[in-house]
């Protein structure tokens, strides 16, 4: 069971790589998440049937609602939707599932993250060659003249993604493993934190040269808030470095966010903000407003949309959102956008319930995330990364806490403090 578990951890990573095959009209991608689905799914029953333990809780709840709304959308706009749209949405969700009930251990996690930090180690490096050789490039932006290297990844957005989920993800692995008094702390494993160190490098390196600004603002946000819980005079220096290379290299930063510091300073129409994206947005929520009462409630259809320059499906015109959030409403409705909503709230309670480093770094996570989920296509329309995302959140249900017990534990401390 864990074993097919390390293939799917391993060879995820390696999945983003663009190759240009085509299996069954699906690119590899799409084709290796739907056999990773029913490898996991194997794993899932193998498990079940052998422990004949199921650890189920709210959580799986609102992601089965989600998933059979999904369906029930495509169903009643069969002629607008799409299956590869639906697949999207919904695939992610049984990494967390099968995660929770196969993995039952602390260490088991870490030796699954840690195969998929080796995963990441071909596209990383192949990608930081490509780009230094000035090959793997997607665009030279007119306005700017800046380079968007995309490596070995289909677009500069996939590759800054997975950098920033890796840098994500090694500091997650840190930390983790030093909750766990059985497992080596990263410092004292010196091959493997140079190993790290080299990975990290390359993956900043990469993140940097694809200008993914949502990527880049993701992982400022998870770091800051990981050091303003934990380490306040470690932010302290790092805000005072940052300060000063921003000055240095102020002329670069704006060739980065020249339309939203334009945008900002009345340079530029407000809507042009962030590529358009409140134009963008608008117009979208303008559409949605004209929708009936029973299309407010279920969408447009899953897959419904079209982007600039072609038509939708349905011969309306509700564009790509560039908000996760906004594209789960258009295309699943109100009622598909609060079953997400109450997803997320569920999972940020339970990520509460951990104790002591872990909470934080998985919160600094989720917080990421999230604030890209809201102001890009990244962990929901992106099933990959939603895919390694669910796959190392399902942490936060892992039978290692007994929540229960802790829970009771806070009360009785409250009341002996009260």
């Amino acid at each position: 069971m864990t074993f097919l578990l390390s293939l799917f951890f391993f060879l995820r990573p390696i999945m983003f790589i663009d190759i240009g095959w085509l299996i069954f009209g699906l690119n590899i991608t799409e084709f290796f998440a739907v056999f990773a689905t029913f490898i996991l799914i194997g794993a899932f029953v193998l498990r079940v049937v052998i422990s004949k333990k199921l650890n189920i809780s709210v959580i799986d709840f609102f992601i089965m609602f989600f998933i059979v709304w999904c369906f029930f959308i495509f169903v009643l706009y069969i002629d607008k939707s799409n299956i590869k749209d639906v697949a999207k949405f919904t695939i992610p969700f049984f990494t967390y599932i099968v995660m929770k009930n196969v993995i039952t251990q602390r260490k088991q996690y870490t030796r699954l993250v840690l195969l998929m930090i080796y995963g990441f180690f071909i596209p990383v490096c192949a990608s930081a060659v490509l780009i230094s050789q000035g090959l793997g490039l997607d665009k030279v932006l007119y306005w700017t003249g800046l380079h968007r290297y995309q490596g070995v990844y289909v677009n500069p957005h996939n590759l800054g993604h997975c950098m920033a989920f890796l840098l994500m993800l090694m500091v997650i692995y840190t930390i983790v493993c030093s909750m766990d008094p059985t497992i080596k702390p990263l410092r004292q494993r010196k091959t493997l934190f140079l190993f790290f160190l080299v990975l990290g490098t390359l993956a900043l390196y990469c993140l940097y040269k694809s200008y993914v600004r949502t990527s880049l603002i993701g992982m400022f946000i998870f770091v800051y808030y990981y050091l303003f819980k934990k380490n306040k005079r470690l932010l302290i220096v790092l805000t005072g470095i940052l300060g000063i290379l921003g000055m240095v290299f102020a002329a670069i930063l704006y060739t980065i966010f020249f339309d939203m510091v334009d945008s900002a300073k009345g340079r530029d129409k407000a809507e042009n903000f962030g590529s358009g994206r409140p134009y963008i947005w608008k117009h979208n929520l303008n559409e949605f407003s004209k929708l009936p009462l029973d299309g407010m409630l279920a969408g447009v259809g899953v897959g419904n949309r079209r982007t600039h320059e072609s038509k939708s499906v349905g011969g309306g015109d509700v564009w790509n959102s560039h908000n996760d959030f906004l594209e789960v409403m258009m295309q699943t409705g109100i009622v598909g956008l609060l079953i997400y909503l109450g997803m997320q709230i569920c999972i940020f309670r339970k990520i509460r319930q951990l104790e002591g480093k872990e909470k934080y770094v998985f919160l600094a996570l989720f917080l990421a995330v999230n604030f890209m989920n809201f102001v890009s296509n990244s962990y929901i329309t992106r099933f990959g990364l939603g895919q390694i995302y669910y796959a190392v959140l399902a942490y936060i249900e892992l039978p290692i806490y007994d929540y229960k017990k802790d829970s009771d534990k806070s009360e009785a401390q409250e009341f002996n403090d009260y």
